[in-house]
């Protein structure tokens, strides 16, 4: 058989081999599943195997052993796993979010994670189930579960030395949801609530549901022979939690040896709870098909593992949504369509590359036209830069004109010998000299003499140099005669020998 891409960019295969692996309580439960088409089919005996080892790493290899001998024997190499995360290693938090799309709304729980959960955001692996109606204010209830990467990215290692491709993880009461959707698929009523309690070596689980959407697990560690009595016990927190009313009975599946009246009722709580008498026998058809021998086993051992295995990424921490079961007709348009976009996308890079070559010949030709006019622009902008620079040589001659020349006449004249000028500052009539001079102070009287100077001071220390120089730096006032005009420009040497 083939396989084909489906739009959304997974790849589909038409025969699947599926693994679900439920590692809660104190065993290991395995149940392999062959889906084809939307049908289901058992493709290996189910195993349950009790724990030898404690919690820890050595409970770790056993599982890694365990899974390794059960895939070999069967031939499941390949096979895609699904992982049953135990209730008590799932963080879990019912919230209310603006209604958007699914993928929006993942990514707006990711922002919320520091907020909802203990644990750091890039430590976790999350999802969400919407539950049935909506709250005030147009937006949408959910269930945040998440669960630690410390704890689930191991066993994905296991996984792949034993051959199995990591495929994805829900929550046990994900994975109860989807087996107790399947075993009363056209009996459970949509607002019914229902109690589900597994009995789990050491400890007891309890999962309350509201049609087959989970709204409540937990667990609670306790003797074999009191776990009846706490499993109830979290039953009862579960529904008041939940605010479960009304007359009706809750539904309840349980291990069958655990009640023997069909119907009972908790004084305290006002809650009856009726016992679904056929829940063993559907679940084991459900789940193996009519001719399996259970031999009067609880099925709740497999019902996880079978829910993850079938639920597959519908029930999975690591997306938010995904397609579910599709009937034939709509696997072969996805098919036709598949077949489609592989023709269009081979075709597609070559009629671009034509497209492309095309446009190059058509640039390459258009340059050409347009050479003559480039250089001509260039020619241009070398004139203009030549005119540029001799306008600046003109400008600034027109400033060197007029009084500025008139007040470097005066500093010239009354300077005494000796003295040299590094630099002149002009901002109006002020002034600003620096240079060097065998007496700094010599300056003071040679420029304020006849008044011309004034306010003249030292902007910076006097500092001695080599050859008995001192530098200076001074800054005053030039103060020009009244009546005398100032010229605008220069008078040219030509025309002042012709006025003599």
């Amino acid at each position: 058989m083939g396989r084909f891409v489906y739009p959304r960019g997974g790849i589909v295969k038409f025969i699947r081999t599926l693994l679900g692996i439920d590692i809660s309580g104190s065993r290991i439960a395995l149940v392999a599943l062959r889906s084809s088409m939307g049908r289901v089919s058992v493709a290996a005996p189910p195993l349950s195997h009790e724990f030898r080892e404690a919690r820890g790493a050595s409970r770790l290899g056993e599982i890694e052993a365990v899974l390794g001998e059960y895939v070999a024997r069967h031939g499941l190499v390949g096979a895609e796993a699904f992982l049953v995360l135990p209730a008590e290693q799932v963080h879990s938090m019912r919230v209310a979010f603006p209604s958007m799309r699914d993928k929006d709304l993942r990514d707006a729980i990711g922002l919320e994670l520091d907020r909802l959960f203990p644990l750091p955001s890039d430590a976790l692996r999350y999802g969400y189930l919407k539950l049935p109606g909506q709250v005030k204010d147009g937006k949408v209830s959910l269930i945040v579960s998440a669960v630690s990467k410390e704890f689930i990215d191991p066993l994905d290692q296991f996984f792949s030395h034993a051959g199995l491709v990591p495929a994805g993880s829900a929550p046990s009461s994900w994975a109860a949801g989807t087996s107790i959707a399947r075993i009363f698929r056209n009996s459970l009523g949509r607002s019914g609530f229902s109690v589900l309690l597994r009995r789990l070596g050491e400890s007891v689980e309890c999962t309350v549901f509201r049609g087959s959407t989970p709204l409540f697990c937990s667990t609670r560690f306790c003797e074999e022979e009191k776990a009846k009595e706490e499993g109830i016990s979290l039953a009862l927190a579960g529904l008041a939690e939940t605010a479960a009313g009304g007359d009706e009975p809750v539904e309840l599946y349980a291990p069958p040896e655990w009640f023997s009246e069909r119907e009972f009722t908790c004084e305290a709580d006002g809650i009856s709870f009726r016992v679904a008498e056929d829940f063993p026998t559907r679940a084991w058809e459900t789940m193996f098909g009519s001719g399996f021998s259970s031999d009067g086993a609880d099925p709740a051992v497999f019902l996880c593992a079978y829910g993850a295995a079938v639920g597959g990424k519908d029930k999975d921490l690591q997306t938010s949504t995904s397609f579910g079961d599709m009937s034939v007709a709509t696997r072969k348009v996805v098919a036709a369509c598949a077949v489609a976009t592989l023709l269009l996308g081979m075709a597609w890079p070559v009629a671009v590359a034509l497209r492309a070559v095309a446009d190059l010949k058509r640039m390459d030709s258009r340059i050409e036209e347009l050479r003559p006019f480039a250089e001509q622009h260039e020619a241009a902008l070398a004139e203009i830069q030549e005119i540029r620079t001799k306008l600046l040589v003109f400008r600034e001659m027109e400033i060197a004109s007029g009084e500025a020349i008139m007040i470097l006449r005066e500093l010239t004249d009354r300077f005494p010998n000796g003295t040299w000028v590094a630099s002149v500052r002009l901002e109006d009539r002020n002034v600003e000299i620096e240079g060097f001079s065998p007496s700094a102070n010599d300056l003071f009287p040679a420029l304020t003499r006849d008044g011309r100077f004034r306010s003249l001071n030292f902007v910076a220390p006097v500092m001695r140099q080599n050859e008995n120089m001192e530098r200076f730096r001074l800054r005053g006032e030039y103060v020009p005669l009244t009546g005398v005009p100032v010229p605008a420009y220069p008078a040219p040497v030509g025309s002042q020998e012709e006025n003599a």
